[in-house]
């Protein structure tokens, strides 16, 4: 038995529906980057698909070529730009660099006559995309092509967030600077908690990754709905005729008597080693602590506190689900929820409702 994610693509397409519903044009893309953030990029996509949902990006070149044979028809962005070499690739697979600096351009502008593409400016994240200077000698030395094959100008935000951060404002000040370049050109700003912001910074063109997938993008209670759920199989359940101790370097303590279920998740299906004698999983509806340390195939919980008449054939533990989000867990290992999803391994046999 493996453990099992449960997609609720159901939940997926609301959460696309409610963002496209907040953006000021009703205009979302979606960001199906990481295997859509390890949870399936093939379902995830079309489901997106049928709700309507025509741009998509990716990271990388692969990740374009196995959307592509998912969706034919739709425009695919690349945000890590065209490599040296890669210019046939992105041609045969009809795909749209974001160019992040002037080389990509100057290649991609050898490459082919007719091809688009996109341009990242960067206001402020300090990552890719085209300093200010760049892309004005851009401007001045490659106009013709700005105009003609650019179908979009994007940049991203580095706090969106929170809210009340200076940041923002000034990546907006210089995003709207960078517009008046590339005029008449559609123009992309905001990722998923942008759309939370003043309408100001939904430019034409929402790019939504972690709100998809039921990541809370606010400061607030998360209005999205949870995709996810992770469940174990309980492999044994073991009633000690003892005291003894639980697991690799005998770190948790169980009295004589204690009930103790071992699961058949661990560090190597992604879940991190640091929930040893920390995180909960849910059995039964019921809160579980985890038992000694996270090891690599297997986690113990101390169900002890379990009534009896729960303890069923086919018994199983939610590590993951509406009472325990992806948030929850993340916020217990000190990271954020993009992490937890998208090390989830691929012995876990993801399936889709």
């Amino acid at each position: 038995m493996h453990p099992v994610l449960d997609v609720h693509l159901g939940a997926l397409r609301a959460n696309y529906r409610l963002l496209k519903d907040r953006h000021a044009r009703k205009a979302s893309a979606a960001v199906v980057k990481a295997n859509a953030y390890g949870l399936g990029v093939e379902h995830c996509s079309k489901a997106l698909w049928e709700e309507g949902c025509r741009d998509f990006f990716v990271a990388t070149l692969a990740e374009a070529i196995e959307l592509r044979a998912c969706l034919p028809e739709a425009s695919i962005g690349v945000f890590n730009g065209l490599l040296a070499g890669q210019e046939k690739d992105f041609l045969a697979h009809n795909l749209l660099p974001v160019l992040n600096e002037p080389g990509q351009l100057e290649r991609w502008e050898k490459a082919s006559p007719h091809a688009k593409a996109i341009i990242h400016v960067d206001t402020g994240m300090t990552r890719l995309g085209f300093d200010s200077t760049q892309l004005h000698t851009v401007a001045g030395r490659h106009g013709a092509f700005l105009q003609e094959r650019v179908v979009l100008l994007m940049s991203h935000l580095a706090c969106a967030n929170e809210p009340l951060h200076p940041k923002n404002a000034e990546q907006l000040s210089r995003f709207e600077e960078a517009k008046k370049l590339l005029p008449n050109v559609r123009t992309s700003l905001c990722n998923s908690s942008g759309f939370f912001l003043d309408t100001a910074f939904h430019q034409e063109l929402g790019r939504p990754g972690c709100a998809l997938y039921g990541i809370n993008p606010t400061e607030a209670v998360n209005p999205m709905q949870p995709v996810a759920t992770l469940t174990a199989p309980i492999l044994q359940i073991r009633t000690l005729d003892r005291d003894e101790t639980v697991g690799y370097g005998g770190t948790y303590p169980a009295a004589k008597n204690a009930r103790i279920a071992i699961t058949g998740l661990g560090y190597a299906d992604g879940w991190f080693r640091s929930q040893s004698n920390h995180g909960f999983a849910y059995v039964a509806g019921h809160k579980m602590p985890i038992a000694g340390r996270v090891s690599m195939d297997m986690i113990a919980l101390d169900i002890s506190q379990l009534p009896e008449p729960l303890l069923t054939e086919g018994l199983a533990a939610e590590f993951i689900n509406e009472k325990q989000t992806v948030d929850v867990v993340a916020q217990s290992c000190q990271t954020i929820g993009y992490e937890i999803f998208t090390r989830l391994g691929r012995r876990i046999q993801r399936t889709y409702k």
